[in-house]
């Protein structure tokens, strides 16, 4: 009986020190949370109204140049840094300006026509920059295909560079799904 009550007491004291260690890394993740929630709270400064027509203006010259078809004005509203590079939808990676022209020349050579329509955009302050994310739908005509819609959804990092907002990176994707079920609703 009292190997029982012995054993009964293990339980007990794993029971315990399992009840206390799920407490403490709770009050851990809830003092990790509320510091970065501290931290979100300084970083979430609202953009200037100046800093954000330049933005606009930016992406709107992006729109500009993909119906336009031209790649060289694509090249031009990259960094001058050669660490710049682009992630296409398809997910080839495009380091440095001239193989985002080329990449983005490639790409207008098999379509008759392409205009975007941004559908969202968020645009977020991080140093001495900019993070955007956003979606957008290309209205399509490919030279060998029926006209199409493409959804991309992207984000980038853009900077102040000679006065003037430029991209340093930007990463643009396909949905791989419609819809998504893990998605936040706000």
């Amino acid at each position: 009986m009292k190997r029982n009550e012995k054993a009964l007491s293990r339980r007990q004291m794993l029971g315990r020190a399992a009840g206390l260690s799920g407490l403490a890394l709770t009050g851990g993740v809830a003092s990790i949370f509320a510091r970065e929630m501290e931290r979100g709270v300084q970083t979430t400064r609202a953009l200037d109204e100046k800093v954000l027509a330049a933005n606009r203006e930016l992406d709107r010259r992006l729109l500009e140049a993909h119906k336009l078809k031209d790649a060289a004005m694509v090249e031009g509203l990259f960094s001058a840094s050669p660490d710049v590079f682009f992630i296409s939808p398809g997910g080839s990676l495009n380091k440095g300006r001239d193989s985002i022209r080329r990449s983005f020349q490639l790409f207008f050579d098999h379509l008759e026509s392409i205009q975007g329509d941004i559908k969202e955009i968020s645009y977020i302050p991080a140093g001495d920059g900019v993070i955007a994310v956003g979606t957008v739908i290309y209205s399509r005509k490919p030279k060998s295909a029926p006209a199409d819609q493409r959804v991309v959804i992207w984000t980038d990092y853009r900077r102040l560079e000679g006065g003037k907002w430029v991209y340093v990176f930007r990463h643009a994707h396909w949905p791989v799904e419609t819809s998504n079920p893990a998605a936040t609703r706000e």
